[in-house]
């Protein structure tokens, strides 16, 4: 979101535009998500605050919005414990709890503390207007500002409405006039709700349905009574790690968290105790608004993210519970207050703010990066897929010869997580690194020409041809998704970097055709990723084919620029090809193309129309236009518009 965002590089008003009119992940959309202020701070802090790529400035804005968030939570505590010390008590122990480590630490979180902020800040204020201590006009403009920011920020944030009834049912006077007050509140926050609902409107309609991942949420792909059961399973693991945050994970991917049948102890378990805590907050709801409130504002918090309603994007996650931890530290402290004297009751939080406290200075430490998290959470979670792929990734990344062996072994462990799975619900990059990293250790054993390196090129092979059957099953799901939902075939989608290596595994094994075959179809998924054509041009020269060789340098000078490289292999290619002695010349002892030389004419007729070819099959239509006109401008053959066969 930093690093690939060109939205955020400078404070500009067509950059403000693009972030209030694309989706959150632009260029590279994914999902459903529209995020407009949370990526507005990004750009606060690449280019006003100057931090561009330099991690510790978000960081502290991180920080700052969860100090704001902690007086926020003490003001909200004040009008709910009605005295300081349990107030402060309560917003200590929210403030300090390890769950609130992935909202602070991890850079994404800074949706969550946006849209808690915002939350938060609306119910203070709608409590005002409550009390009659807000004009009604001017507490609905101020509520349908902040109810705007935060739903702008997370979609969750559109539960404000939802603790607006909740606060009038624990709290809320039921005269007729009071009544009449609060109305123009309800208005404005359901004004927001609206306004939210058209930009989505407008901002998604024309982009490719969003296909979630199996793996990454299995709810998504069960049965509908499997998934709400499994996601009260997730629930009642909430409460634990409330009560208990010592297993704390960044992931909890397939298969951490498995599917709920009838004969799941642990999910009968979670309904026991949701229904038990729904049930006494209901029957003691005349004597007990108070827990009333922190039952329903734990459930009203919780329900956008909680796969109960509709699947997300994970089966789980440590930052949804940002907001419900709030819930849980004023039960808590109400209930020590109330059956320990107040100096045992102060004694015990006391102690549980500072384990706590201590908890999170630790957890803290696993955020250092990619690899320590990994080398963690992977203990926390062993059967998250998700976690072995990253801690894979992670020890490549540090060292690529010391930590090869260790690299393969967690690759290979993401893939036999995987492997039970129907084809298309596997994950293609796991099988991809796990060919890569098998190829480096077939290079570091010979290669090959040696017993032993052939062998693991065998091995990468076989995993890069595994990845290459789940991506294309995984692409046809796409398009039938698309379709069944009335979109468009717009965009191919897959993973391009996979045929890249597929592409290069042949290659050394000598099989040169089939590489060409991955190459192609990888180039036809997106044809202006340039990587493809040196690939391309490297196989037809070990098959003895110079002059496609040539063309497909043509492709990749017409989607990238003129390179020197480019020409320069060009030079070498066309001094052995038949016409070609014209094709470069020196100007000032730099060699350029010589477009004047009827070779490289005809060459170039058969780049653009092999490329008008290939953005056709990747469904980018105005670029193969580009090269339909090209063809026709420069009174290129009619023979050179035949394509070249393809995948």
């Amino acid at each position: 979101m930093v690093q690939n965002d060109p939205r955020i590089r400078a404070a500009t008003i067509q950059n403000l535009g693009l972030i209030a009119t694309k989706d959150y992940w632009w260029p590279d959309s994914r999902d459903r998500l529209y995020r407009p202020v949370t990526t507005a701070s990004f750009l606060l802090n690449y280019a006003i605050l100057e931090n561009g790529e330099n991690a510790s400035g978000y960081h502290w804005l991180n920080l700052v919005l969860h100090i704001a968030n902690a007086w926020l939570v003490y003001s909200l505590c004040l009008l709910l414990l009605r005295r300081v010390e349990p107030a402060l008590l309560a917003a200590a122990l929210w403030t300090v709890h390890p769950l609130n480590t992935e909202c602070v630490a991890y850079l994404a979180g800074r949706a969550d503390l946006l849209a808690g902020m915002a939350l938060l800040t609306g119910l203070l204020v709608y409590a005002r207007i409550a009390e009659s201590r807000v004009r009604p006009s001017l507490g609905a403009a101020a509520l349908f500002a902040i109810a705007v920011a935060g739903m702008f920020s997370k979609e969750n944030a559109a539960a404000l409405l939802g603790l607006l009834v909740l606060w009038d049912l624990s709290f809320g006077k039921p005269d007729r006039q009071s009544i009449r007050r609060r109305i123009p509140a309800y208005g404005a926050v359901s004004a927001a709700t609206l306004l939210l609902l058209a930009a989505r409107f407008l901002v998604f309609s024309g982009l490719p349905w969003p296909v979630l991942s199996w793996v990454d949420n299995p709810i998504a792909g069960s049965h509908f009574w499997t998934g709400r059961f499994t996601a009260i399973k997730v629930v009642g693991l909430d409460l634990g790690l409330l009560l208990w945050p010592g297993p704390l994970s960044s992931n909890r991917s397939y298969n951490q968290i498995r599917l709920a049948g009838w004969g799941d102890a642990g999910a009968w378990l979670a309904l026991a105790v949701v229904v038990l805590l729904l049930f006494t907050a209901i029957a003691r709801y005349r004597r007990d608004r108070l827990m009333f409130w922190a039952a329903g504002f734990f459930g009203v918090t919780l329900l956008p993210v909680s796969n109960l309603v509709v699947p997300i994007g994970s089966i789980m996650g440590e930052r949804f519970l940002y907001l419900p931890a709030i819930a849980f530290a004023v039960a808590l402290v109400a209930l020590l207050f109330r059956v320990l004297s107040p100096k045992a009751a102060r004694g015990a939080l006391a102690a549980a703010i500072l384990l706590c406290a201590c908890r999170t200075f630790a957890r803290n430490e696993d955020w250092h990066d990619n690899l320590t998290l990994a080398a963690h959470d992977v203990e926390t979670a062993p059967d998250s897929y998700k976690l072995h792929d990253l801690f894979g990734q992670s020890l490549f990344e540090q060292d690529p010869k010391a930590n090869l062996d260790r690299a393969i072994g967690e690759a290979e462990r993401a893939c036999a997580l995987l492997r039970p799975l129907p084809v298309a619900d596997r994950s293609q990059g796991a099988l991809n690194y796990l060919g890569m990293y098998t190829g480096v250790k077939g290079d570091s054993l010979g290669g090959p020409s040696t017993p032993e390196g052939r062998a693991w090129h065998e091995k990468s092979l076989a995993a890069l041809m595994e990845a290459r059957g789940v991506e294309q099953a995984a692409e046809a799901v796409y398009d039938r998704e698309q379709l069944a939902h009335g979109k468009p075939l717009q965009q191919r989608w897959g993973f391009q970097d996979l045929y890249l290596n597929l592409g290069a595994a042949y290659s050394r094994l000598g099989r040169h055709a089939e590489a060409l075959d991955a190459y192609r179809y990888g180039r036809n998924m997106n044809p202006s990723t340039a990587d493809f054509y040196d690939g391309l041009a490297a196989a037809y020269v070990a098959m003895g084919n110079s002059p496609a060789a040539a063309v497909a340098l043509h492709e990749k000078i017409s989607v990238d620029g003129v390179q020197p490289a480019a020409i320069s292999k060009l030079g070498e290619l066309y001094a052995a090809i038949s016409g070609g002695s014209c094709a470069i010349l020196l100007e000032h002892g730099v060699a350029k193309l010589n477009l004047a030389c009827p070779r490289v004419q005809a060459d170039m007729c058969s780049a653009w129309a092999q490329l008008d070819d290939a953005f056709v099959a990747a469904r980018q239509a105005a670029q193969a236009h580009v090269f339909q006109q090209r063809l026709a401008q420069n009174g290129c053959p009619a023979s050179a518009a035949t394509p070249q066969p393809h995948d």
